[in-house]
């Protein structure tokens, strides 16, 4: 969603449970507050194979109910995105599951590639006594440890389109997590970014930086990989990300649904832990368009209330500021250098929320492994 949101327990393995609560058990409040401190307030699932989903078909629809998924991290806020090719129709759901049973099933959005071949629209309205959905994610009013997705396939849609399916949780709860010290390979790194500008288009200079920044990323991957259907202009993407549901161009999902669509690329929505995770992905030499408030990339901050805004990160200085392309102003001032802590404090707004993008089969850029990065690495599901 364009500016806003705004979601364990250990396994049970006998012979370990035990001795996980116990070192777990704190000192004192200030050992408490350390260790919580020093823990990752989100984390990142892919899945790829979905052999063990429990599938059964009926004359109208295909459904895919896939296991339980248990994080490492507590969570309140989910983002689920997912890839699938053109010709796949899909809607997504999500469940909390816990030791007294499971929430009922929140619908995350229908998907098509082609809203004249089936819906494309986030759902509205969905709020119970577990919590909420914000057109894009799951907020909670409590901890889960425990996540079930399920995806229902139309008749006439191919369910072996879908390749990918990514869970972002996040603790909104959580504000004084540690900072890891940065990825210094980053620094003084200068990615090449076509420059896309809402500015542009009278029909989106109010709400088309979602879609302009996606397709700068795009086009980065197009001019890299040599795939000249990934370079598009930013009324064809915001078109192909449009959510009448909403409404608007924002809806994260749907950005990344859309880039994933492509050929030769995957692309999720992920809340990350710290910038040092962006830097990574810079490191990689992945551009990285991150969900910030405009008015808080200003020093000093603009009054007003927070206003949702998507920006390409393109590099850090040599010094570690943040080198950015931000689609909502004149092609002349939209290469911007914004002080770290400035752009922390105006990324912090959504949660760390970003899109990542890397080729499907290689390309010299895969997701970072799983560290300071909060990526696990791919499961079966």
């Amino acid at each position: 969603m364009n500016p806003a949101p705004n979601p364990r327990w250990p396994r049970r393995i006998p012979g370990i449970l035990a001795t996980t609560l116990l070192l777990m058990i704190p000192s004192s409040p200030a050992t408490a507050r350390a260790a919580d401190a020093a823990k990752p307030v989100s984390e990142l699932i892919l899945l790829q194979r979905f052999d063990s989903a429990e599938k059964t078909r009926t004359e109208k629809l295909t459904t895919w109910v896939l296991p339980e998924v248990t994080p490492s991290v507590p969570w309140n806020e989910l983002v689920v995105s997912w890839n699938a090719a053109p010709s796949t129709r899909l809607s997504v759901f999500a469940r909390t599951v816990s030791d007294t049973g499971a929430s009922g099933w929140y619908n995350l959005g229908h998907w098509s590639a082609d809203p004249t071949q089936g819906a494309r629209t986030s759902v509205s309205g969905q709020a119970d006594a577990e919590g909420r959905v914000a057109t894009d994610t799951l907020m909670l009013r409590v901890r889960r440890p425990r996540i079930q997705v399920k995806v229902e396939f139309p008749e006439s849609s191919d369910p072996s389109g879908l390749s990918l399916i990514a869970l972002s949780v996040f603790d909104s709860a959580r504000t004084n997590a540690v900072t890891p010290p940065p990825e210094k390979h980053a620094w003084g790194k200068h990615l090449d970014v076509p420059l896309r500008s809402q500015v542009d288009f009278p029909e989106g200079i109010q709400s088309w930086c979602s879609p302009s920044s996606l397709s700068m990323g795009l086009a980065h991957w197009s001019k890299r990989l040599g795939i000249p259907a990934l370079d598009l202009p930013v009324p064809k993407v915001a078109a192909a990300v449009n959510d009448p549901g909403w409404p608007g161009t924002g809806n994260w999902p749907f950005n990344t649904a859309f880039a994933g669509s492509l050929p030769g690329m995957h692309a999720c929505v992920a809340r990350l832990n710290s910038l040092r995770e962006v830097e990574e992905w810079i490191a990689a030499g992945s551009p990285v368009i991150t969900s910030v408030d405009a008015n808080q990339l200003h020093t000093p901050a603009r009054t007003g209330g927070p206003s949702g805004h998507l920006v390409v990160v393109r590099g850090f200085t040599t010094t570690g500021d943040v080198e950015l392309l931000d689609p909502g102003v004149a092609h002349e001032r939209a290469a911007r250098v914004i002080p770290r802590d400035t752009f922390e404090r105006a990324w912090n707004h959504s949660g760390r929320t970003a899109y990542l993008l890397w080729p499907s089969k290689g390309g010299g850029a895969t997701p970072p492994p799983r560290g300071s990065g909060g990526l696990t690495p791919l499961k079966a599901s």
